[in-house]
């Protein structure tokens, strides 16, 4: 396998997974140890505590950085779930379709077993990209319940309309501060990413869809009867042309994608982590 739990990282890692924390007991103000996991199914809100223990809730989420947590969560996801299976079945298949292609004599069975191995490998990576979309907005929001501990959440952000992703950086920037017209950098891969997403899933990975009976033109080449908008805006995720052009994700921009979402993600955390280290400082005066 490409990446293994020794080597699945390819983002710089900022605090140790194995690391403890001590966690407040309400009634008997002892501590005890107990995993980033126990600590993530069973939250202590410090906020919530009764006046004489906001120290010991501060001392423990001084300590304890749950969006780090996420990061290394998200990270495994990754590279261990995402990219792991895909390599894995990449081999399978291309053993397979080696196999299949040594058994016969016949070139056009043999063009037809690998015609198919293409199909089948384009299709693994397809649903690559649509796992990591479907991630990451999972790590966005988990973290933004996470800071419920420090900053009250509205049922619902943004206007109709818009995209999940666009939501939660309305979220954020109201309750965080965090402008990402100022970041557009970090976030300008999501839309492109959350658009070929859903061309993979609603339409089957065609890239060029039929257009309504009464919106097609007989005299207007393939656009008159074929909705190429997802073609023009984004070729370089499109293998083959007309009726029969279909969502390719390629290696090289599966990475990229892979790649922009670890360092955003590493981003808010950091972001997230300082807010709430300067709450707990303002609530209980713990450095």
């Amino acid at each position: 396998m490409r990446y293994t739990t020794q080597n699945r990282r390819k983002t710089k890692r900022r605090a140790s997974n194995g690391e403890k924390f001590q966690k407040c007991n309400q009634r008997t103000r002892s501590f005890q140890t107990c995993s980033v996991q126990e600590a993530n199914e069973s939250p202590l809100l410090w906020h919530e505590l009764r006046h004489e223990d906001v120290s010991y809730a501060g001392s423990m989420f001084s300590n304890f950085d749950t969006y780090e947590g996420e990061y290394e969560r998200f990270q495994w996801d990754v590279h261990i779930l995402i990219e792991g299976t895909l390599y894995a079945g990449i081999r399978f298949l291309h053993k397979e379709a080696d196999s299949e292609a040594l058994a016969t004599n016949d070139v056009q069975e043999r063009f037809l077993v690998f015609a198919t191995y293409e199909v089948q490998e384009r299709f693994l990576r397809n649903m690559a990209l649509v796992a990591l979309a479907s991630r990451l907005t999972h790590s966005l929001r988990t973290m933004a319940r996470w800071a419920e501990a420090f900053s009250p959440r509205k049922k619902r952000y943004g206007q109709k309309g818009m995209s999940e992703f666009t939501r939660l950086w309305v979220e954020y920037k109201e309750r965080f501060g965090i402008d990402f017209d100022d970041k557009a950098s970090r976030i300008a891969f999501v839309e492109t990413l959350r658009e070929v997403r859903n061309q993979i899933v609603h339409d089957g990975g065609e890239a060029n869809t039929l257009k309504p009976l009464d919106e097609t033109d007989p005299s207007g080449g393939d656009s008159g009867w074929l909705d190429i908008r997802f073609s023009r805006k984004y070729p370089e995720y499109v293998n083959g042309n007309g009726s029969g052009a279909e969502v390719s994700v390629s290696q090289e921009l599966l990475d990229k994608n892979i790649a922009a979402s670890l360092e955003l993600v590493a981003w808010l955390a950091g972001e997230l982590r300082r807010k709430e280290l300067a709450s707990i400082k303002k609530t209980t005066g713990i450095q």
